[in-house]
């Protein structure tokens, strides 16, 4: 599963950092990796990533070292990379919003977004297996329905490499198919959730942010933009972000679900 895409820049504040949540512990007598997502082994920090950006470098680096260790659900048989795991500690599994074919088409009125700028992310059916050795069939209806409603916010990019972080990619093609599945999941960014950089603003951000932020750099490694299981995407939540936008395409990487608004139907 995997995606990239316009400038925006927030106003950092100086709150008082609001206390890191603990995961609700699972209510059964099993490991969480032998569970499905649910409300209580799924934890959820509203502005998870405003909460993020105003912490202080250890409150980030204890995060980032809680993140390392922390029991993950065993979702659709993929390696929880480091960035899954920074989003689950973080509880950054706020859900999109979801509208009528009518009711996202006047949203774009409303919020004068151009149909040019719909995001569009192209899937195909999927096979896994369980832990249990159970094999499980997914249409690219599911697989979409899992992006918009699911208990648990996935974060793509593990298996085929992530050149702007991990998360879900997507291309903005106004609502064509990318090319990469049959079906296709369209959404716009939410002006009012949306915090978005691209990816050369990150790298210079980033290597500021871990030279004032010693104790989160040594946990999370230095900026690394590695294809395979870097952490762009982890920078770039602490920086305050949640959506990496390719300096030179309309690709967006999406790293909070918060951030988009989807169209209900597929096509």
């Amino acid at each position: 599963m995997g995606g990239r895409g316009s400038n925006s820049k927030i106003q950092r504040r100086i709150p008082t950092p609001t206390p890191l949540p603990q995961p609700t512990p699972p209510q059964v007598n099993q490991p969480i990796t032998q569970q499905p997502p649910t409300d209580q082994n799924t934890p959820v920090q509203p502005a998870a990533v405003t909460n993020l950006s105003q912490m202080t470098d250890a409150q980030l680096a204890q995060l980032a070292q809680q993140a390392k260790t922390i029991d993950m659900p065993n979702f659709l048989n993929d390696v929880a990379d480091q960035t899954q795991r920074f989003v689950f500690a973080a509880g950054i599994n706020e859900k999109p919003t979801v509208l009528d074919d009518s009711d996202f088409d006047q949203y774009l009125i409303d919020n004068n977004i151009p149909r040019s700028q719909i995001l569009a992310r192209s899937v195909s059916p999927i096979t896994y297996r369980n832990n249990d050795g159970t094999t499980v069939k997914m249409s690219a209806d599911d697989v979409i329905d899992m992006m918009k409603y699911s208990r648990l916010n996935y974060i793509g990019g593990k298996v085929n490499g992530q050149a702007y972080g991990a998360g879900t990619y997507f291309d903005m093609t106004g609502g064509r198919n990318t090319g990469y599945g049959g079906t296709t999941a369209t959404a716009v960014l939410n002006p009012n959730t949306a915090r978005i950089i691209t990816d050369r603003q990150l790298a210079s951000q980033a290597r500021a942010f871990a030279q004032s932020h010693p104790q989160f750099a040594r946990a999370v490694g230095a900026y690394d933009t590695s294809f395979h299981n870097n952490n762009m995407s982890i920078y770039a939540l602490a920086l305050g972000y949640n959506v990496i936008k390719d300096s030179t395409s309309g690709y967006h990487n999406v790293i909070d679900r918060s951030a988009l608004v989807y169209k209900k139907s597929n096509h």
